[in-house]
């Protein structure tokens, strides 16, 4: 199994890892993207900014005119690189040096080749004499950038090369590959972007960091963690020669997915102090409430295109599900609507409780359905009986703090029944809203 368990210590290294296969003369070819793969941001980015905030903002629209499509990868570097006329290398120099790289990008490429994989950096957006600069620091074995002009050590604008064409960097690669007699299915690709969506149909093994969304559907492995050497992590699972390896690789995600639901579900429970507050300040707890959804929703549109929030999106990473990765995580959205829903059209004890339920309640059919869940549901397999038991017991135990034990008892069934349908976040607003329903229908008040 590779060792990675020194990524995190102070001495900022990679033990040499233990299982990557050492191939004698048969090798795999791994294609590395540079501007959102290897720096943090792209180098445009960071070098229109340094030459004001017209440029910057300018640049900053072409960019998003390519991620939707509108304009081609030669469009979007030949009108970038024409504000830059007159640049000095020095300048562009400086820019390029102080760009952050992910974590761990040095030791993890090193350790990839040290097992018999070919490393190539490639970029459509950073000048080549940086790519191959970057490539020398990273010790990959060689890197390919833009072509651009210069008269006088200064940048006239203008581009060349293959890399600014739309299929330029499949044509370098399958140069690559024949020189080394390999394929494409012998190709890694580590990108970001759509103008990466070509290579990845033909290569072998795909992985997204800090995807944008079209990569993120695709790509089937990702990378959000900022830390480069989780791709040892997944060449041990593709490589895996023996059970034993494979069932090591598998076993390290099955951990990290319990702590992301661990973190997910502390989250969750926070929606539970909505009934302290809303009874001293309701006004403002429905303001914060709107506030945390909008801000959310702007944080997870960031996500799923490659960047991140404040904060709020680092939070989010490190507790969505892997389904949740590829696209919009609706469940903060379905519990936050579920609460504000809840205090503006039920009576204050019934909003207490169909919010507790649905953060407690939840909450344990989570923990008890993964821990102990054996007998599964037969309309959801996906959940269990045991933890919509648990689910049916909390949410009892909830409702029997303002109600008789009969109606407390037949609210916690009926959430216990809606949590158990094959609903995926709708839960989180159903439980209360058709809970609180369910209540008022009764008399309950």
């Amino acid at each position: 199994m590779v060792n990675i368990s020194m990524a995190h210590s102070s001495h900022n290294t990679i033990p040499p890892p233990a299982s990557l296969p050492s191939h004698a003369g048969v090798k795999k070819l791994i294609i590395m993207d540079v501007d959102g793969v290897l720096f943090k941001g792209q180098f445009i980015l960071h070098l229109a900014r340094s030459l004001g905030i017209l440029v910057y903002v300018r640049t900053a629209i072409l960019c998003l005119f390519f991620n939707m499509d509108k304009i081609s990868i030669r469009k979007l570097i030949s009108r970038v690189y024409t504000r830059f006329k007159g640049v000095t290398l020095e300048q562009a120099r400086m820019i390029y040096k102080n760009i952050p790289i992910i974590k761990y990008a040095k030791e993890t490429i090193e350790a990839l080749h040290n097992h018999g994989y070919l490393v190539v950096l490639i970029s459509s957006g950073v000048p080549d004499l940086f790519v191959k600069d970057l490539a020398a620091k990273l010790l990959a074995d060689s890197g390919h950038g833009l072509e651009t002009d210069t008269n006088n050590n200064q940048l006239t604008g203008k581009v060349f090369g293959r890399l600014s064409e739309p299929d330029g960097k499949g044509d370098l690669i399958e140069e690559i590959l024949s020189k080394n007699n390999l394929t494409w299915q012998d190709t890694v690709v580590l990108v970001d972007d759509r103008n990466n969506l070509d290579i990845m149909q033909k290569a072998g093994i795909t992985i997204g960091v800090n995807a944008h969304y079209a990569v993120r559907q695709r790509a089937q492995y990702l990378i959000d963690s900022g830390n480069l050497s989780e791709v040892l992590d997944i060449m041990d699972i593709e490589d895996a020669n023996t059970y034993k390896t494979l069932f090591a690789g598998m076993r390290k995600q099955l951990t990290h997915s319990w702590y992301q639901e661990i973190r997910r579900k502390l989250l969750h429970i926070l929606i539970a102090f909505v009934p302290l507050f809303s009874g001293f300040i309701y006004h403002t707890t429905l303001l914060v409430l709107f506030s945390v959804l909008v801000v959310y929703m702007i944080s997870e549109c960031l996500r799923v295109n490659g960047y991140s929030f404040p904060l709020l999106g680092g939070i989010t990473r490190s507790s969505i599900r892997k389904l949740e990765e590829r696209g919009f995580a609706f469940g903060p959205v379905t519990l936050v609507l579920g609460a504000i829903l809840s205090l503006l059209f039920f009576p204050a004890v019934i909003a207490n409780i169909v919010i507790w339920i649905v953060a407690f309640a939840d909450t344990a059919a989570t923990i008890i359905g993964r821990s102990l869940g054996n007998h599964r549901i037969p309309y959801n397999m996906k959940k269990s009986i045991e933890g919509s038991l648990a689910a049916l017991l909390v949410a009892f135990l909830c409702g029997s703090i303002y109600l008789p034990l009969f109606p407390a008892l037949l609210a916690g069934f009926f959430s216990s029944i809606i949590e158990s349908l094959p609903l995926r976040s709708l839960d989180n607003l159903l439980m209360p809203v058709g809970t609180g329903i369910l209540l008022v229908c009764l008399g309950y008040s």
